[in-house]
């Protein structure tokens, strides 16, 4: 019995599972061509939140607790020994979430985590987005630029995302940063040089969610240069996957 949580491409000899949390308004179609380019060992299965793709008739959440609850059940169901999670912005704090629940359930965490293009949760922009009227929301939309122009443009398509991106930023907004114990997945994270949502100083605390953590690595583009900059970004992770990770980053101290 397949999970609506999990959307996944069958890769039959794969030897790990990458679990993938979207971002705000992102679903499972943006990641789905990740599969072919992961290479043979990677099996891609892709977080689907209520509200979208094929979910959509159904009512988004709010609340980001909720949904990390839901899904850290549908992984452990989902069975599999090696696996990772790898989130980008809202999606990371969903992720660092759900490993959360997973270790104080005692359920299997995932061996590696990828915080991507995310400032550290304890950090996060407080900025009510959900609330704007549709013009303004439109327009930061437009300025964070995950969200093609010929979508923004087309009043129908834009009818039936805005629900789920509404949610979304709800969630976002609403989510409180409780501080708890070091995680035990290795833990890496990924930024764009050019992205101003982003600032370097904002990422140093993710050190404190994991016991072993990893570097920090940088890609060119703003804040989706993981779909600008897709090459890059995959090969680093297929890099991790396939245990040939970097060494272990120990910061300087100044």
């Amino acid at each position: 019995m397949t999970s609506p949580w999990l959307i996944r491409v069958p890769k039959p000899g794969a030897r790990t599972r990458l679990y993938v949390f979207p971002y705000a308004g992102g679903n499972a179609a943006a990641f789905l061509p990740w599969s072919a380019r992961l290479g043979p060992g990677v099996e891609l299965s892709v977080i689907s939140l209520p509200g979208r793709g094929q979910r959509r008739v159904e009512a988004p959440l709010q609340d980001m607790r909720q949904a990390a609850l839901q899904i850290a059940a549908a992984i452990s169901a989902d069975g599999a020994t090696d696996f990772a999670f790898f989130g980008h912005s809202m999606g990371a704090v969903l992720a660092l979430e759900v490993a959360r629940i997973c270790t104080l359930m005692h359920l299997r965490l995932p061996r590696l985590m990828v915080a991507s293009g995310c400032r550290w949760p304890g950090a996060l922009d407080r900025e009510a987005l959900h609330d704007l009227p549709t013009p303004a929301f439109l327009e930061r939309l437009r300025a964070l630029g995950g969200t093609p122009e010929d979508v923004l443009a087309h009043d129908e398509l834009m009818q039936i995302v805005l629900p789920a991106l509404r949610a979304d930023f709800a969630m976002l907004h609403g989510y409180a940063y409780r501080p708890g114990l070091a995680l035990k997945p290795t833990l890496h994270v990924f930024a764009g040089r050019q992205d101003h949502r982003v600032a370097p100083d904002e990422l140093a605390g993710w050190q404190q969610e994991s016991a072993a953590f990893g570097q920090v690595h940088w890609f060119e583009g703003g804040h989706f240069f993981l779909h600008q900059h897709e090459a890059e970004v995959l090969a680093t992770l297929t890099g991790m996957l396939s245990g040939a990770a970097p060494a272990p980053f120990h910061p300087s101290h100044h």
